[in-house]
C-alpha cells in the first residue's frame, strides 16, 4: 500500500512540477480584460521600462536570468497554438535587454542601492547557448541573462534588512520609472515562526459565497502602505467551474485566491492546482498545500497599484508583476524558472583537452594509442571533485582530482590495473590491482582523508605473499607493507554514470 501511495505522489508531482499559475499570454486561460491590460502595459515598457529581478549570481556578478532564446521566434507548421505566446514572452525579454542599461536602482529594505549592467552572458565556455529558465545551485554553471554589479563599493549588509545581497528576487528599476512612481511600504505579517495569520473572517466568507466553495485555510501575508491587506485563500475540494485542460479531461483542478484588499474592495487572481479524491489539493510538487506570493516591493503607479512579487517553491521560482483592475489582480508574470539541485560541476572542452595532456604525458607511449571517449564524476570521497575518463571498451582510464582549476592525474586503469574503492574509520581508499603476470599481483592503494591525500602503497604479492612493497615512493619491509594491506578492507566497484566527451561538441 505504501508503495502505491508513493507512486501516486510521484504522479501527481510530475503533473504539477510547475506552478499551475494563469499564463496571461495564453488565449486559452486569459480572458479579454487581462489580455487588454498586459497589451496596455507592455506598450509602455519601452519609454518606462517594469521593474526587475535580480536571481542569483556567478560568483562576482548578480544575473538577469532570461527565459527564452535570445533569438526571435519564427513561426512554422504545427505551432500555431503556441507561437503567439512564445512570441510575446520573447518580447518581453527583448524589452528588458534593450533597456539593461537604464536599470540602476535596486530596491532594498532601507532605501535604494545603486547597480550597473556589466553585460550579459550568451555563450558558455563551449560555445554553446547556456541553460534558460534555470535556477542553478552551482555558481560554475553559467546561465542565459545580463549580468550586474555594485555601481560602487559593495554595501554591507545591514543588520535590520537581510534583503541586501539576496540571490533571490531583488527588484531592480529604471530612474524612469521611479521618477513616475511613489514606492509603497511593504509590512510582512509572518512572525518569527513563519506562520501567517488568518485573513479577516468576512473577506473569507464573502469569497466563500462567490465561489461556492470552503476555505482549507486562508493567509495574511503583508500590508502595503497602511491601505492595503495581501493575503491568499486556499480552498477545499475540486473547483468544478475550472476551465476544462484541452490535453486532460479528466483532470480535476484545485483553487486558491492571491487576494488584494482595499477598504471593501477586493481584487483576486484564481489559482488552479490539481486536486485528487485521495490525496487532496496541490499546487507544487513537494509542497503542502498552496504557498502565498510575496510582495518584494509595491508602487502606486499613474494607473494604480502595481506590484512586484515572488513564488518560491521547492521546484520553481516565479517572478512578475500584479495589477488590480476592475475585481481582478491583472497577473504579468515574466518567468517561473526551474530551480535546479544536486547538480554536477560542469567540465568543459577545455577541461577534457587539459586532462587528455595529463594522461598522455603519464606515459606517451602506451597512452598514444588509446582514446578516452566518455567521462563521470565518481566519488572516491566526499571532500574532493573526482572525474573518471575511460575508453569505450572500459579497459582503459583515468583518475583526476580538479581543486581551484588545477586537475591532478592521481592513476590510470588498464589491463594490468582494475580500479576500486572503499572505506574505513573515515579514510576513504582509491585501489588498483591486477596480475602483471604469472602467479603474480600487485596493488596500489591511495588513502585519502578530508580531502588530503595521506599516503600511497604499492604491494606486489606472489603466490599471495607479499615480495615487494613501497610507501609513497620509498621501499619498506614485508611486514610494513603486510600490516598496511591487511587494514584496508575489499575494494567495491565504483558507481559512476558515464557521459559521452564528445556530447560536448
Amino acid at each position: 500500500m505504501k508503495k502505491l501511495i508513493i507512486v501516486a505522489i510521484c504522479a501527481m508531482a510530475v503533473m504539477i512540477s510547475c506552478k499551475q499559475k494563469g499564463q496571461t499570454a495564453s488565449a486559452d486561460t486569459t480572458d479579454s480584460v487581462t489580455a487588454a491590460v498586459i497589451d496596455s502595459i507592455i506598450e509602455e515598457n519601452d519609454t518606462t521600462p517594469l521593474p526587475m529581478f535580480l536571481i542569483g549570481n556567478d560568483g562576482k556578478y548578480m544575473q538577469m536570468l532570461y527565459w527564452t532564446n535570445i533569438e526571435e521566434p519564427q513561426r512554422s507548421e504545427g505551432d500555431e497554438d503556441y507561437f503567439d505566446v512564445w512570441h510575446k514572452s520573447w518580447e518581453l525579454q527583448e524589452m528588458f535587454r534593450r533597456n539593461a542599461a537604464q536599470y540602476t536602482n535596486m530596491m532594498g529594505g532601507n532605501g535604494i542601492v545603486k547597480v550597473k549592467f556589466i553585460d550579459e552572458v550568451l555563450k558558455d565556455p563551449d560555445g554553446k547557448t547556456p541553460s534558460i529558465g534555470e535556477i542553478h545551485g552551482r555558481q560554475e554553471i553559467p546561465s542565459l541573462c545580463a549580468r550586474f554589479d555594485y555601481a560602487d563599493a559593495k554595501p554591507k549588509a545591514q543588520k535590520d534588512d537581510e534583503s541586501y545581497g539576496s540571490d533571490w528576487g531583488m527588484v531592480i528599476v529604471t530612474d524612469s520609472y521611479l521618477n513616475t512612481r511613489k514606492r509603497l511600504d511593504v509590512k510582512s505579517c509572518r512572525d518569527d515562526s513563519y506562520e501567517y495569520p488568518t485573513l479577516p473572517a468576512d473577506i473569507v466568507k464573502q469569497l466563500e459565497t462567490k465561489y461556492g466553495m470552503k476555505a482549507e485555510k486562508s493567509h495574511k501575508t503583508c500590508i502595503i502602505g497602511d491601505r492595503y491587506t495581501v493575503g491568499a485563500i486556499e480552498f477545499k475540494g475540486e473547483y468544478k467551474n475550472a476551465p476544462k485542460d484541452k490535453y486532460d479531461a479528466d483532470r480535476k483542478s484545485a483553487l486558491a485566491l492571491e487576494v488584494l484588499i482595499d477598504g471593501e474592495k477586493v481584487y483576486v487572481l484564481e489559482q488552479l492546482g490539481y486536486y485528487d479524491p485521495e490525496y487532496g489539493s496541490a499546487w507544487n510538487a513537494d509542497a503542502d498545500g498552496y504557498i502565498p506570493n510575496e510582495i518584494e516591493v509595491a508602487f502606486e503607479g499613474p494607473k494604480g497599484l502595481e506590484l512586484c512579487y515572488s513564488h518560491g517553491a521547492p521546484e520553481s521560482f516565479c517572478v512578475g508583476m500584479l495589477f488590480p483592475r476592475e475585481d481582478k489582480l491583472i497577473e504579468l508574470e515574466y518567468e517561473c524558472y526551474h530551480s535546479m539541485v544536486d547538480e554536477d560541476l560542469p567540465v568543459w572542452k577545455k577541461d577534457f583537452a587539459e586532462m587528455q595532456k595529463l594522461y598522455l604525458a603519464n606515459d606517451p607511449h602506451a597512452h598514444k594509442y588509446v582514446e578516452l571517449t566518455k567521462w563521470s564524476h565518481c566519488y572516491i570521497d566526499y571532500d574532493n571533485e573526482w572525474i573518471w575518463l575511460r575508453d569505450k571498451d572500459d579497459k582503459n582510464g583515468a583518475f583526476f582530482i580538479r581543486k581551484d582549476g588545477k586537475f591532478t592525474l592521481i592513476d590510470v586503469e588498464n589491463k594490468y590495473q582494475s580500479p576500486s574503492s572503499c572505506q574505513k574509520d573515515g579514510i576513504s581508499y582509491l585501489k588498483f590491482s591486477g596480475s602483471p603476470g604469472g602467479p603474480a599481483m600487485q596493488h596500489i592503494i591511495y588513502a585519502f582523508q578530508n580531502g588530503k591525500q595521506l599516503w600511497k602503497l604499492f604491494v606486489l604479492e606472489v603466490y599471495g605473499d607479499v615480495d615487494e612493497c613501497s610507501l609513497n615512493g620509498k621501499g619498506i619491509s614485508k611486514e610494513e607493507g603486510k600490516a598496511y594491506l591487511d587494514k584496508i578492507p575489499e575494494g567495491k566497484e565504483i558507481n559512476a554514470w558515464f557521459r559521452d566527451i564528445e556530447s560536448k561538441d
